[in-house]
């Protein structure tokens, strides 16, 4: 129960966190408003997966580029900053989106919509690393959990709600909506009081923020290595497979946006419950919790495995629950871990590592996937992938299980 106890204090006396958090809340659902309704979009004008697919690699590639730089940003300025900024450039962004929508030209979606990434590039990696600023370390994990909830939340209640609300309102007014909500969320993080960077006490320090220490850092830590390849090579098997649940949902189920955003939603119950249950059982010590890392990946490829035999968008709803509770304790526990190894002068740096690491194999899965269900069919892949991230997860567990054994010691 102490847990839980836990997650109540978080949520009811830290004013700070919970206003970063909210802002987290707002901007993920805005992200799923716009998502769901996209790929529909696309794959409506095209009628191709792969082109569908280009949806989610515009949207991952610029922060493969960028993400690396933006946490950069998040050590050298003021992180409420930049947060706020990327925001409200973020609401402006949508704006040219909607209007690319009413021309029905692909390239001009695709094109504003990836420039909606690049905008939004700082985000991520700023405010993980300001995360440990607001709460205390011994309420570090609970905090993860409930940040990473913000995503499970908002996908399950964004992506389900863009997709009924297609069927609704016309999907101008849902692109308009979802521009106010990054406005909101940018005021929110702005009138958060605490300072989201700790202040060095040496000047010069403060003076020497360069990217490459970020890197060296990383490289020359065994246990931040093993934690930044953990989401990137996880994405190769998993990211591809989410453009495709639209071509699921139109072709094999035949519920056309709000059979997408069903299973986008279930992604987001999945990651939600995923990480409370293990934080629950498996927390007692950082290394434990740590350790989950590769077997929670086994479980996402096991229930994934299943999805191409499942004859009911129902049942797939189901496997996906399951599968993502797997997948979303890895993203929360592999972001714990940085945050907890990692001295606040280098969190930024080291965070937008791992996003740029995980977006460069979200990009090359994307692609790489919607050409081969173009070529072999979407069952193929569906069934080919999940036993890969199954056995990336084993080997992940066998040559890292030592190292959180020797962090528990130390």
């Amino acid at each position: 129960m102490e847990n839980f106890q836990k997650y109540r204090i978080l949520l009811t006396q830290n004013q700070n966190f919970r206003k970063l958090f909210a802002a987290r809340l707002i901007t993920l659902g805005g992200d799923w408003l716009l998502t769901v309704p996209l790929l529909g979009i696309i794959y409506e004008l095209t009628e191709n997966p792969f082109i569908t697919s280009l949806v989610l690699v515009v949207q991952s590639a610029p922060l493969f580029i960028l993400g690396s730089f933006g946490g950069y940003l998040a050590d050298r300025f003021d992180r409420k900053k930049i947060i706020a900024i990327s925001e409200f450039l973020s609401g402006m962004t949508v704006l040219l989106i909607l209007y690319a929508v009413t021309t029905e030209n692909v390239a001009f979606i695709l094109f504003s919509f990836g420039l909606l990434s690049v905008v939004g590039s700082p985000y991520m990696p700023t405010s993980d690393a300001a995360l440990p600023n607001v709460v205390k370390k011994e309420n570090l994990a609970e905090a993860n959990v409930i940040f990473f909830s913000s995503w499970g939340v908002m996908a399950g209640l964004g992506a389900g709600l863009g997709g009924y609300l297609t069927t609704v309102i016309s999907r101008n007014m849902l692109f308009a909506i979802d521009s106010l909500t990054f406005v909101l969320s940018a005021l929110i993080v702005f009138s958060i009081k605490k300072n989201l960077s700790e202040k060095s006490q040496d000047k010069n320090a403060e003076e020497d923020i360069t990217y490459k220490e970020g890197l060296k850092y990383a490289a020359s830590k065994r246990e931040i290595f093993s934690l930044i390849i953990t989401k990137a090579t996880f994405s190769i098997s998993a990211s591809g497979l989410l453009s495709l649940f639209t071509v699921l949902s139109y072709d094999i189920y035949k519920t056309g946006d709000f059979g997408t955003g069903l299973m986008f939603g279930a992604r987001g119950v999945g990651a939600l419950i995923g990480p409370i249950a293990i934080r629950y059982f498996f927390g007692s010590t950082d290394g434990k919790l740590l350790n989950t890392i590769g077997i929670t990946i086994m479980a996402w490829g096991l229930f994934y495995f299943f999805i191409p035999f499942s004859l009911s968008l129902y049942l797939t709803v189901l496997l996906l629950i399951l599968g993502h509770s797997g997948g979303g304790s890895q993203w929360a526990f592999s972001t714990y871990g940085l945050q907890v190894l990692t001295p606040d002068r280098l969190r930024g740096r080291i965070a937008g590592i791992d996003y740029s690491l995980y977006f460069l194999m979200n990009t090359i899965s994307t692609l790489m996937i919607g050409y081969l269900a173009t070529v072999y069919g979407v069952l193929f892949v569906f069934k080919l992938f999940p036993v890969l991230g199954f056995l990336f997860g084993f080997v992940w567990y066998l040559s890292t299980r030592n190292i959180w054994k020797n962090l528990d010691r130390a």
